[in-house]
């Protein structure tokens, strides 16, 4: 026969003597019918030499044949698989069991182990480990076919290694210390695992690498702790999970699942959840530098992109992180669920420097949410990122709390969301960037508090504290009052979004005075517009180009400190309209029109003329045109030399007060009423002579007066006498009204004809 390593082990100690008994008795290392057993304490430095047994001589006799020498080194537990049992033992020298097959589960209980175990490419029915203590355990290759079982064991200073083992039932390893730090104190690239992987109430100091392992079962970590600090805490690039990964709280000792490093799970596949419920990750590294790539996340504490979870992702309840939590281009089956959730990064990098580079609390760049994402009563230190996302049932920050003064805290652009995004009661320090999002239904940020907007380094200015430039909202944008007023301190920008029913901004106060607008809705569509401030607007209001069906404003809304821009502006109809004997209303709303921007515009006074006349209210429609047209004059005086200024404005105050522009011709009958009068009282005491006495003229100051008035009759008295002195004058008086008067009649008919038409 070949020489064999344990050949040379030479004579069997006393406890090597005892277990030959044992075993040939049928019985366990460690147990004795006549004295009870006092428990081996597997971290103590003395023990009694009794319970010592050379690795060498053990391996021989678990290799060799059972009924060799006459011993059976099985124990048989009645209908089950053959077990050897050691308890209580020190194990010195190595138990070297590589390429072995054993046809019976190994067992050891409260046993020591002075070097490291070899199993590699052994084959086992089973392996089960409790209460022991080891130097790290090399079971690559190793096949089992039923529970690898490694509880309440202590490794210290080496690499429990499965590398490529195949393991037929489930990996335990709860309870149990994994002590290697700064190195791999789990080290299993590969690994399958046809059952779960358990590891609850686990202490792991060093990394737990697992990289394309794939597990038939959970992944369960709950109440463990992985201490790795600013490396990977857990690395399972790749893997694949037929269950859920957990690491909530454990339903026994009541301890959360911590981490001191980086849960690194790129491309990882869950048929479950993945579970962090009152979890408490911290990345344990130095603030980054300056300089770094924007896209990277150097302070992340669980990284899964390219991921896939079939179930839900669970960051909710006292879930805490001091790094970012990073799922780009990742899928999710059901929903985000953060609420409650803390994520703090203002220890990393001073405000001002976020400024130019924002730590990130949340990157979910190009992710999809099939469920909803949760995030109610969140708090984040730092930048929420999520460009491109979708969420295709609701998007829930209400009572939130966002801190990134100065930069752009949400950073949504583009972001689908099916159903509701509700921001209600929510305090955002920063920018809400939600340029290009699609929102199914409503965008509610009813009593929310947006203060302290993002910084343009560029431009040298303030951005907007929401920012909804050509988004799409399918119902209601509602700013409006709830518990306290809907606060900006910023630009509420509008630009191009369309709305399908109302964009809601009652009970409001919009602005601070640090940037030009204070809402700017250039080019909104909506149904309705509902511009009701609780104080007047901080910078100015812009509603160039937008259109709505109905509008509904006050006396606030055009007292913004910047004045109120409506060139363009289109609405059909105002939510409390003027009845026609309102005049006093017509009159505040065009005082309203004279606070816009300062300078002339036509247009919002068109629009308002056309509203009432809609409304069938054509006496109000005058009002406000003779209006434009006192606003077009004095701006007509303005632009011109200073010389002709007073002219203008004479010949404003002479048709506004004669025929109101044109607009009421009736003025103008009036007026030739009153110059006829006037002209036959002056005529009948100032009696004219005839040009040619042969004629014999009969004299009417009537008809004389009459036939110098009307332009387009001819009487044949303006030719038959002849005026001088001051008579001569009032005749040129004469003719003049009555060209100007008679215009004025016929320019109002013309124009009535057509409103007509």
């Amino acid at each position: 026969m070949p020489n064999r390593p344990w050949d040379n082990a030479g004579a069997p100690t006393t406890a090597e003597q005892r277990l030959d008994d044992l075993l040939g008795q049928g019985r366990a290392w460690g147990r004795r019918q006549d004295t009870p057993v006092i428990p081996l304490d597997v971290h103590a430095d003395m023990y009694d030499p009794e319970r010592e047994i050379r690795g060498e001589y053990l391996t021989r006799k678990l290799v060799e044949s059972p009924d060799e020498q006459g011993w059976r080194a099985f124990w048989r537990r009645g209908g089950q698989q053959p077990v050897v049992r050691i308890e209580d033992a020190v194990i010195t020298g190595r138990l070297d069991l590589r390429a072995a097959e054993l046809p019976y589960l190994l067992e050891f209980v409260r046993c020591r182990f002075d070097m490291r175990p070899d199993l590699r490419q052994a084959t086992l029915t089973g392996l089960v480990l409790w209460h022991c203590r080891f130097p790290g355990l090399n079971g690559r290759n190793l096949h089992t076919s039923h529970d690898t079982v490694l509880r309440n064991c202590t490794s210290v200073g080496g690499t429990v290694d499965l590398a490529d083992a195949e393991l037929g039932g489930s990996l335990q390893l709860d309870d149990s210390e994994l002590r290697n730090p700064g190195g791999r104190a789990i080290y299993a690239d590969r690994l399958a695992v046809a059952g779960a992987m358990l590891g609850q109430r686990i202490k792991v100091s060093g990394e737990v690498r697992i990289p394309g392992a794939k597990i038939g079962g959970n992944l369960n970590f709950s109440g463990g702790a992985l201490r790795n600090r600013g490396r990977n805490a857990l690395n399972a690039n790749g893997i694949q999970i037929g269950g859920s990964l957990r690491g909530d709280v454990d339903r026994i000792s009541g301890a959360p699942f911590t981490v001191a490093g980086l849960l690194y799970l790129p491309s990882a596949h869950l048929q479950g959840d993945l579970r962090l419920r009152d979890a408490v990750l911290e990345p344990g590294v130095s603030p980054p530098k300056r300089g770094e790539s924007q896209y990277d996340d150097p302070i992340s504490t669980l990284l899964l992109d390219r991921g896939e979870v079939r179930g839900d992702v669970q960051l909710d309840q006292n879930f805490r992180s001091g790094g970012t939590i990073r799922l780009v281009s990742s899928k999710i089956g059901g929903d985000l669920r953060m609420a409650g959730a803390q994520i703090d990064l203002s220890w990393a990098r001073s405000p001002a420097a976020s400024v130019d580079q924002p730590m990130r609390a949340l990157h979910l760049d190009g992710t999809e949410v099939l469920g909803n994402l949760e995030a109610v009563g969140a708090t984040l230190h730092g930048q929420m990122r999520m460009v491109d996302v979708r969420v295709h049932g609701s998007f829930q920050l209400t009572r939130a709390s966002l801190a990134g003064p100065r930069t752009d805290t949400v950073q949504a652009n583009r972001i689908q969301v099916g159903s509701n995004f509700d921001c209600r009661e929510a305090d955002i320090t920063g920018t809400l960037q939600l340029q290009g999002a699609n929102i199914g239904a409503n965008v509610d940020l009813r009593a929310a508090q947006l203060l302290k907007p993002a910084w343009h380094r560029h431009r040298q200015a303030y951005k907007s504290s929401l920012d909804l430039r050509a988004a799409s909202i399918g119902r209601d944008l509602v700013c409006a009052e709830g518990k306290q007023f809907f606060r900006a301190e910023g630009e509420v920008q509008l630009r191009r979004a369309v709305i399908g029913r109302q964009a809601n901004f009652w009970g409001c106060v919009l602005g601070d005075g640090s940037s030009t607008n204070a809402f700017n809705a250039f080019g909104l569509v909506a149904q309705e517009i509902m511009l009701l401030p609780a104080q007047p607007p901080q910078g100015r209001v812009v509603l160039r180009q937008a259109q709505c069906e109905l509008l509904d404003d006050n006396a606030l809304t055009w007292s913004a400190t910047r004045g109120v821009d409506v060139e363009d502006f289109t609405y059909y109809n105002l939510s409390h309209p003027i009845e026609p004997t309102d005049a006093a209303r017509v009159r505040e709303r065009l005082s309203w029109l004279r606070a816009t921007t300062g300078r002339y515009q036509p247009g919002p006074y068109d629009q308002l003329a056309e509203v009432f006349r809609n409304n069938g209210n054509e006496e109000h429609a005058v009002t406000v045109l003779i209006e434009k047209q006192r606003r077009r004059y004095q701006a007509l005086a303005g632009a011109s030399p200073r010389l002709l200024r007073p002219s203008v404005r004479l010949w404003s105050m002479l048709q506004r007060s004669t025929v109101a522009y044109g607009y009421r011709p009736l003025r103008a009958l009036l007026w030739l009423l009153a110059f006829a009068v006037g002209g036959t009282v002056w005529f009948s005491y100032h009696r004219l002579e005839p040009i040619n006495e042969e004629d014999n003229p009969i004299w009417n100051p009537l008809l004389y007066t009459v036939d110098q008035l009307v332009p387009i009759i001819n009487l044949g008295h303006d030719v038959m006498w002849r005026a001088e002195g001051n008579s001569q004058w009032i005749t040129v008086v004469l003719i003049a009204a009555g060209w100007i008067l008679a215009t004025t009649v016929a320019a109002g008919i013309t124009r009535a004809l057509r409103r007509e038409h």
